[in-house]
C-alpha cells in the first residue's frame, strides 16, 4: 500500500491544479464583468446591474462579533482542523454575518440602500486568531464560544480553531457591484425582514436555547410561536421609530438570481489588479500543476511500468 503513496499525492495535486485552473477563469470572469460595468452616480441611477463607489453610512448600531467595533456589515467564521489518519483539513463549525442589516452608500450625489445578504465579499480579513503551541485563547473569542455554546477544549486543551472576520467600518470607502431595483412594497418587506431574523435565531445555539422555556431540550410549537411573536413586535416597533430618512429612497441595491453581487472596501483598480494575479495564477499554474501530474500518473501507472 505503502508503494502506492506517491500516487495518492500526485493525484490530490491533480485535482487541486484542476480545481485552481477553474477558479481562474471565475476569477477572469469577474474581472472582465468589472471593467466593463461603468462606475454609475446614485443621483440618475438606471435601474439593473451597477458599479458604485462611495462610504458607508450605518442604518442601525452595528458591532462587529469577535472585536466588538462598530460598522455597518461584518461577517465571521469559525473553523476547527479535524484529523482524519495521517491528513486533516479545516472544517467550519460556525460562520454568520449581518446580512439582516442593510447599510446606506453615499457618493456625494446621493445614497442608496444595500442589502447585503448573498455578497460575495472582496476584502482582506480584518481580524484573525488561530490557536497553536504557547497561545491563549483570547477573552474576547472565549467570550462569544461560550455565548454560543461553541466548545473549544478538549481533554488536551484547546481544539485547533482558526477564526476570521470582516467588516465594514462606517464612513469606510466601499464600492458595491450589484443590481439596482425598485423596493418591494412595505408588507413584503415586513415579512422579508421577519424571515432573516427568525433564521438568524434558529442559527444561535444561544437564542434557540433561550426559546427553550421549559428546558427540555427543544423548541416546542407553541415556544416557537411565542419567539415568532416577540420578534415580529420588536420588528413593527422598530419599523414604527423609523425616521423619514431611513425611506429616502425608493431604489435598492442587493442579490439577484444569476446577476454577480460584489462588496468591496478595495478601489475598482485595485479589485481589478488582485482579480488579474488571481486569474493568471488560476488559469496557468493550474493548468501547468494538472498536466505535471497527469504526465506522472501515467508514467508511473502506465501499462509500461511493468514491462
Amino acid at each position: 500500500m505503502s508503494d502506492y503513496r506517491d500516487v495518492a499525492y500526485a493525484a490530490v495535486a491533480f485535482g487541486f491544479g484542476t480545481w485552481s485552473f477553474v477558479k481562474g477563469f471565475t476569477s477572469l470572469g469577474r474581472k472582465r464583468l468589472i471593467e466593463n460595468t461603468p462606475v454609475s452616480r446614485v443621483r440618475g441611477l438606471a435601474l439593473g446591474l451597477v458599479e458604485l463607489n462611495g462610504k458607508a453610512e450605518k442604518m442601525k448600531p452595528l458591532q462587529s462579533p469577535f472585536t466588538q467595533v462598530e460598522c455597518v456589515f461584518y461577517r465571521y467564521t469559525i473553523e476547527q482542523y479535524r484529523s482524519s489518519g495521517r491528513s486533516g483539513r479545516w472544517v467550519v463549525i460556525a460562520k454568520g454575518d449581518s446580512s439582516y442589516c442593510p447599510f446606506w452608500l453615499n457618493d456625494g450625489t446621493g445614497r442608496i440602500m444595500v442589502f447585503p445578504q448573498g455578497a460575495e465579499l472582496m476584502m482582506p480579513v480584518d481580524y484573525e486568531f488561530e490557536t497553536g503551541l504557547g497561545k491563549t485563547l483570547p477573552d474576547n473569542l472565549v467570550r462569544f464560544m461560550q455565548g454560543n455554546g461553541l466548545n473549544y477544549q478538549g481533554m488536551f486543551g484547546n481544539y485547533p480553531l482558526r477564526f476570521k472576520e470582516w467588516f465594514v467600518t462606517a464612513n469606510e470607502p466601499v464600492c458595491v457591484l450589484g443590481t439596482a431595483r425598485k423596493a418591494g412594497d412595505p408588507v413584503n418587506d415586513h415579512k422579508k425582514r421577519l424571515i432573516q431574523r427568525l433564521d438568524t435565531i434558529k442559527h444561535d445555539p444561544q437564542k434557540m436555547q433561550e426559546a427553550d422555556l421549559d428546558h427540555d431540550g427543544s423548541v416546542s410549537s407553541e415556544e416557537w410561536d411565542a419567539v415568532v411573536k416577540k420578534v415580529e413586535q420588536a420588528l413593527l416597533e422598530e419599523e414604527l421609530q423609523a425616521s423619514p430618512q431611513d425611506h429616502s429612497t425608493d431604489v435598492t441595491i442587493g442579490l439577484v438570481a444569476g446577476q454577480a453581487f460584489i462588496i468591496s472596501d478595495e478601489s475598482q483598480s485595485q479589485m481589478i489588479k488582485s482579480l488579474s494575479w488571481q486569474a493568471f495564477l488560476g488559469v496557468f499554474g493550474g493548468a501547468a500543476l494538472s498536466l505535471a501530474m497527469l504526465a506522472y500518473l501515467l508514467i508511473r501507472l502506465g501499462p509500461w511500468t511493468k514491462l
